[in-house]
C-alpha cells in the first residue's frame, strides 16, 4: 500500500474506499492523509482536499477519499461510503432521529443514493415487526458438499453421500444437540428459529437426515412452534423420502438454490445441475406445506446480465415464497481468480428485478453486502408477507444471540446489559471436530453457560 496517514487516521478506512473505485489496482494508488483541527486533509495527485469532521474521524476520512475519487472517475456507488457487510445496522445509531433526519444523514453524511436509502429504511421497518430480541436462534453446520462451486468461499469437505465421515460427523453432532438442549433448558432460553446450513446439508442420506432432524425435534422443538429451516442446497440432493422425513420432523422451510437457470453458466462454475432438475425438485417441494426459499446470483452470466430478469420471473412463477437476489463477488478463499466489476446494465436490471418482485407481492426483509462484488451490489432477501425467515434477519444483526453447532459453527451471545457480544467458535476442521469432540463440547458448554449468565 502507498498510503501515508498520521497516527489518528486508520489505513483500512482509506483502503475500503480505494477498493470501491479501483478493485484491481487499489494497492498502486498513492495518497497522503492527515487530520488537523476539525478537518481531514487528503493530498492526491498534486491536489489537496479537505473534509470537516462531523460524525467521526472515520466518516470524514472515507468521505474525503470518496469525493476525490468520484471527481476523478465520475463514478458513484449507491451505498456511498458504507462499505461494511451490514449497512442496515447504521440505522441503529439514529433511533432517536425522525425519518426525514435519517434520510438527510444517509444522503449527506454517508453519500448514499435515494433508492438505497429507501430500501434500507423499508427493510429495517419490516425487521422491527418481526424480531424479538429476547428470543434466540440455533444454527447447525453441515460442512460437506458433493462438489465445490468456484464462486463459493465457505469451507467445506468434498465427499459423496456414502462417505463414512458423514456418519461419524452426524453421530458426533447428535451429542452436541444433546448438549445444547441441556443448556437451553437450564437457562430457560426461548428459541424462535433453527437453521441447518452448510455446505450442502442435502448431502446427508435419508437415515442421517432423520437422525439429525428428529433429534432436534425431540430435544429442542418438542411441542413448540419454531421456524425450522433445512438448507437442501442442490436439487440433485432431493428425494421424496427425504421430504417426508423433513415434513414429519417439523421442518417448515426448505432452501433450494438454483443460483442460475442456465446449464452452461452452472457448468462454468462447477455446479453440475440442470435447470430441469431444479424445476422437478421445486414442484416436489410444493406438494408439501414447506416455505420455499431460492437464491439467484446476479452476474454469473457475465455476457448477458439482462437475462437475469427472466430467471427471477421463473422463481415467481414457481411460487417460491422467499427469493434472495445475490450479487456475484470475488472472495479470497473461492476458486475464482477475478470477476468483472463493472456492467453498464447492472443497476437498471437490478432495479427492474426489484420492481418485478414488488409488483408480485414480494418485499425486502433482509440485506447485506460483500466486498469486491459486481458494481458493489448488495444481496437482498425478498419475501411474501408472513413468510420471512427470522434466522436470516438475525444473522445480519449485531445485537442478537445465535447458538451454533458443528465444525465451523460460529456462535455469538449478546449481553444486553453491557452491550457486548461474546463469540463461541468451533474448529473448521471436521477431522479435529470428530477426534477432539469431548474437549470441544466441554469447552463450548462452559462458554455458553458463562456468557448466557453474565
Amino acid at each position: 500500500m502507498n498510503i501515508k496517514t498520521d497516527e489518528n487516521i486508520k489505513e483500512i478506512h482509506v483502503r475500503e474506499i480505494l477498493q470501491l473505485f479501483y478493485p484491481d489496482k487499489y494497492k498502486d494508488i498513492k495518497m497522503k492523509l492527515y487530520s488537523q483541527g476539525n478537518f481531514v486533509y487528503l493530498e492526491y495527485k498534486d491536489k489537496t482536499y479537505k473534509e470537516k469532521i462531523n460524525i467521526s474521524l472515520k466518516n470524514a476520512t472515507k468521505k474525503v477519499v470518496y469525493k476525490a475519487l468520484r471527481n476523478e472517475t465520475h463514478k458513484e456507488f449507491p451505498y456511498g461510503i458504507l462499505t461494511g457487510v451490514k449497512p442496515i445496522n447504521i440505522l441503529d445509531l439514529y433511533k432517536d432521529k425522525s425519518k426525514n433526519e435519517i434520510r438527510k444523514i444517509l444522503k449527506y453524511d454517508y453519500l448514499m443514493n435515494t433508492d438505497k436509502i429507501g430500501l434500507l429504511m423499508n427493510t429495517k421497518e419490516t425487521q422491527k415487526e418481526l424480531i424479538d430480541d429476547n428470543k434466540y436462534s440455533l444454527y447447525i453446520h453441515i460442512p460437506f458438499c458433493p462438489a465445490r462451486c468456484t464462486y463459493c468461499s465457505f469451507p467445506s469437505k468434498i465427499c459423496t453421500g456414502n462417505d463414512l465421515i458423514l456418519n461419524e460427523y452426524t453421530n458426533v453432532l447428535l451429542k452436541e444437540v444433546n448438549m445444547i438442549s441441556e443448556i437451553i433448558d437450564k437457562n430457560s432460553i426461548n428459541i424462535d428459529s433453527i437453521y441447518i446450513g452448510g455446505g450442502t446439508p442435502g448431502i446427508l442420506n435419508e437415515e442421517l437426515t432423520h437422525k439429525l432432524t428428529n433429534s432436534i425435534l425431540k430435544n429442542i422443538i418438542k411441542d413448540k412452534n419454531i421456524e425450522f429451516t433445512f438448507e437442501l442446497g442442490r436439487a440433485d440432493m432431493l428425494t421424496k423420502e427425504k421430504l417426508d422425513i423433513l415434513n414429519n420432523d417439523k421442518v417448515n422451510r426448505i432452501c433450494l438454490n438454483p443460483q442460475s437457470m442456465s446449464k452452461d453458466v452452472l457448468d462454468n462454475f462447477n455446479r453440475d445441475i440442470s435447470p430441469a432438475e431444479f424445476y422437478k425438485a421445486a414442484d416436489l417441494i410444493k406438494q408439501y406445506n414447506f416455505i420455499l426459499n431460492s437464491d439467484l446470483i446476479m452476474g454469473l452470466n457475465s455476457d448477458s446480465i439482462s437475462d437475469f430478469i427472466n430467471e427471477v420471473k421463473t422463481l415467481i412463477n414457481l411460487k417460491a415464497e422467499n427469493i434472495t437476489i445475490h450479487t456475484l463477488s470475488l472472495k479470497r478463499s473461492s476458486d475464482m481468480d477475478n470477476i468483472k466489476y463493472e456492467d453498464k446494465d447492472f443497476y437498471d436490471v437490478q432495479s427492474k428485478c426489484f420492481s418485478l418482485l414488488k409488483s408480485n407481492g414480494y418485499y425486502p426483509y433482509y440485506l447485506y453486502k460483500q466486498k469486491q462484488s459486481l458494481c458493489m451490489g448488495e444481496n437482498v432477501g425478498f419475501s411474501k408477507r408472513g413468510k420471512e425467515c427470522i434466522y436470516n434477519i438475525k444473522t445480519m444483526k449485531n445485537k442478537s444471540t445465535i447458538l451454533a453447532l458443528g465444525a465451523g459453527g460460529a456462535g455469538k451471545v449478546y449481553d444486553k446489559k453491557n452491550d457486548k457480544t461474546y463469540r463461541v467458535d468451533t474448529t473448521k476442521d471436521t477431522n479435529i471436530y470428530i477426534k477432539d469432540f469431548d474437549k470441544i463440547i466441554k469447552r463450548k458448554a462452559e462458554e455458553y453457560n458463562k456468557y448466557l449468565n453474565i
